[in-house]
Parts: C-alpha cells; structure tokens; sequence
C-alpha cells in the first residue's frame, strides 16, 4: 500500500500515543441541565489535547465523526485559519517537529497537524463506525493517502462531490480554476459498519404487458429447452393502462443484452436465425429460463424481412416477491447544495462569512450512517452545524473548537437548539 513522507513525519507518527491525558474542566455557567446532558459535551481547546482528555470516556463509542478540516489554501481571512498558521498550532508544531520546524512547507505543516488527530479518531470510532472528511482540492490527494494508511484502503468507501457554488459566484477574479467541487471522503472502521441505504417499493410500472394463448402451437426443442411456437393470429399481446405484480415488462432482444443475460444468449444463439424456418411475427415460449414467478419466458421473432432484432416478455423478479417488493438504493456520489451552501450563511442564529457547512448536507450524512440515540463526533466544530443537527436528530454529539468562536458561535447556536429555540 502506498505510504506517504514528508518533513516531520518521523516526529508526528506515534505522537497520539505520547499525548497526556487532562482532565475536563466544566463550565456550569456555559452549561445547560448538566444532570440531563445524555453526554453531549463542547469542550474549547486543542482537538489534539481534547481528544486525549475525552478518549476514556468514549473510546469505540462514537458511530460517525465528520470533520471539516482545514483545506490548506493559504487564505487568512477566514475566521477559521484555513493555512495552519494558527498560533496554537505553530507552537504545537515547535514543540513536536522540532528544528525541522522552518524547513516545513505549509503541506508538511497540515500533514503534521492532520495525522496524529485521524490517529485519535480511529480510537473513537465503534466498529461499526464511520468518519467523514471534509476536504478541497488543495489537500485531498495527500487526505486520501494518510487515511488509507490510518484507516486501512479496504475501508475506504467513496468519496462524494459537493458542489458548492455555481460558476458566476466566483471566489477571486485572478483565479485560472474556479473551484465549484469539494470532496467529502467516507471510511468504516471496519467491515462490520454498514451504511443506511434508502429502500423504496419496487415498481411496477413497466410491467404492463399480458400474452393470452388463442391456440395450441408447435412443441419443438432448442438448446435443450422445451418450446412452443405460436404464429401470428395464435397469440394476443396486450398493453395495460398500468402495470400490476403479474404483468409483463417488455425488452429488445440487441445489443449488449445479447450476452448479458441467460434470455439473450438464448434468443441470440436459437431464434435470431429462425425466421427462415419459422416465419415471420412468431411467438416462442421457452421454457426454464428466467428468475421471475412464470416457468417459462415468451420470445417475439423479426416481423420484417430485413430485421434481425426479437423482444422478450419478464415478470417480476421472484426476489422482488418474496422481499415484499423493495428496492435498495444506493448512495450517491454528487450532489448539487450550491443554493444551500449559498444561503446558510446565517443558519443557527449565528452568522459564519465563509466555510459554513448547510445543515442539509449533515443531515443526509446522519440519515446515511447513523440511527437515533448514536454518538456524533465534530472535532473542528467551527459554527457547530454537525452537533446541531445531530441534536435535532435525537443523536448524543462531541463538540470541539480550538478558536474563540467556539464561545460566539459553537456554545450559543447549541443552547438555542436544545432550549428548542432553534427555528432555521
């Protein structure tokens, strides 16, 4: 598996394990119901620390942590320090690195803070745990790389595509690439965590179609099939208004379906060839084919002289039956919130000018990887959107912010949403 190296690496690796432990300090005048808190904790102060002091009490507890990291651009005008030149962080670095400190481009820099924090996630995380990392393209090469390493590659999920602006709300006018994407990459802590997937009834509603037998036909074999041929006027196909659990889907027996299912290659290898012997506008019921309710499937040979192309009739797959007609969707891997991430600037009563999060997008990863009653974990918390929906959501919540807003912006949106005061 590919590793990556950089400068400070040597010093940072184990430096999880080297960490003591501190013991939390409460605030009662910024707390609200202690006694009736179920757990859910901010704590102000650097996540590197705070999650060494939190670890004894929720080791392998939490089922999904998202994180919006620093994405490394450069840019300083954020409230949240986007280059890792934070104070706080340049003296940890000092302390850890070393010497090497000044030879550290800012890539080494975000590789020394990132590392040893993913190391102390993993920790958190249950086996049946997610972690969700919120990156741009200025670091998400090198994000991918130490995750597999930390997380193990055979535990990487996907990574989904946010869009997040549209093409006329640029950033700065003297950018060659205007960047409208950002990446979010999803692990498990292991094979045992299993993702909500979304079901839905299985539809009917191309299953329109019913063949009535008008004659007795002629019984040959094909491919050592049993199978009965039925000439025009034998048969009658209907269309119905509306499909039903006994009706019949329509398909073209070409292209790729020729050799991606067993009635293809049957339609392909024994009937396409046989309007010469059987004429034209035929009906073939063959039987033994097919995983749908009927023991048999109906073919249609070419009506014209020049075609070459059948169809096949399928019922509703048996599976489809027997699991009470459910359909499994999967997640997908885009999703357009440029609207949503261009209007919640002022979501939660507190108003964050860049880098906020839309609490839709925390949402749909709640629903995705989480059930009621689960721990959330947010260890770079900033406005305090993940551990807001999280409450919303009846799930517990950690919240750590290492910046100031973590009093004007983390500890006030909360109390508003568990005093219910909340309305956005």
């Amino acid at each position: 598996m590919p590793s990556l190296d950089w400068i400070g690496r040597q010093a940072v690796i184990n430096h999880y394990k080297e960490i003591p432990y501190h013991l939390l300090e409460i605030d009662k005048g910024l707390s609200f119901n202690i006694d009736e808190a179920d757990g859910n904790v901010i704590v102000h102060g650097d996540n590197l620390v705070a999650l060494k002091a939190l670890l004894p009490y929720y080791a392998r507890s939490v089922k999904f942590c998202y994180i919006d990291v620093p994405y490394n651009t450069g840019n300083e005008d954020w409230i949240y320090n986007d280059n890792v030149n934070d104070p706080q962080i340049r003296k940890w670095l000092g302390q850890v690195v070393g010497k090497e400190l000044d030879d550290l481009s800012r890539h080494d820099k975000w590789l020394c803070m990132m590392y040893p924090r993913l190391q102390l996630i993993k920790d958190f995380l249950r086996d049946d745990g997610f972690i969700c990392v919120h990156i741009d393209d200025s670091e998400s090469a090198n994000l991918k790389i130490i995750m597999d390493e930390i997380f193990h590659s055979s535990n990487y999920l996907a990574t989904i595509y946010v869009q997040v602006r549209y093409a006329d709300k640029t950033l700065k006018q003297d950018m060659d690439f205007h960047k409208q994407i950002e990446q979010i990459l999803v692990y498990r802590k292991s094979p045992k965590a299993k993702p909500n997937l979304q079901s839905e009834d299985y539809s009917y509603d191309k299953f329109v179609f019913s063949i009535q037998e008008k004659g007795q036909g002629e019984e040959i074999e094909l491919g050592g099939k049993k199978v009965v041929i039925f000439k025009p006027g034998q048969y009658e196909i209907k269309k119905h208004d509306k499909g039903f659990k006994e009706g019949l889907k329509e398909i073209w027996a070409s292209g790729t379906i020729l050799d991606g299912n067993s009635s293809g290659r049957f339609f392909r290898d024994y009937l396409a060839d046989r309007k010469e012997i059987d004429g034209l506008g035929v009906l073939y019921k063959v039987y033994g084919i097919g995983d749908d309710m009927y023991e048999y499937r109906y073919f249609t040979g070419p009506k014209r002289k020049n075609a070459t192309k059948g169809k096949y009739y399928q019922g509703v797959p048996v599976d489809k039956l027997e699991d009470g007609a459910v359909r499994i969707n999967s997640i997908p891997n885009f999703y357009d919130m440029a609207a949503d991430f261009g209007n919640c600037r002022h979501e939660g009563g507190v108003e964050f000018k860049s880098g906020k999060k839309p609490e839709k997008l925390l949402a749909m990863l709640l629903e995705y990887f989480t059930s009621e009653g689960d721990i959330v974990m947010d260890s770079f918390a900033g406005s305090g959107t993940t551990a807001a929906v999280a409450h919303k959501m009846k799930r517990k919540w950690i919240a750590v912010e290492m910046g100031d807003h973590c009093y004007t912006h983390v500890q006030k949106r909360l109390l508003s949403v568990v005093k219910g005061e909340d309305n956005t």
